[in-house]
């Protein structure tokens, strides 16, 4: 397919509280491998800025075969969220604590 030229409202944030990209795309639903590009956006933002653009980006909807592949792939990707661990807690295979020492 084509790529057509969309306008498009990107808001940033770089901030204690927020750290984000957010891109509305006008008059257009995304649907799974679709390629959105941006043109000529900004690529970094300052500590403690918050920031919105707008611009035109390049948009290519995805074939038929492609929205399958890439739902039917989607799928199986989740699983590597299973293996994120959210604890300050460090764990090693060799070392293993010693809870309960005896002082000498």
């Amino acid at each position: 397919m084509s790529k057509q030229i969309v306008p498009y409202q990107l808001e940033m944030a770089n901030t204690w509280e927020d750290l984000y990209a957010h891109v509305d795309l006008y008059d257009v639903d995304l649907g799974p491998g679709d390629i959105v590009q941006l043109i000529d956006a900004p690529i970094t933002l300052a500590y403690g800025q918050k920031r919105v653009v707008q611009g035109q980006a390049k948009y290519r909807r995805a074939s038929l075969f492609s929205r399958f592949w890439t739902r039917f792939i989607a799928r199986f990707e989740i699983t590597m969220l299973y293996e994120v661990s959210f604890s300050s807690t460090r764990y090693y295979k060799n070392s293993v604590p010693k809870l309960h020492q005896k002082p000498i």
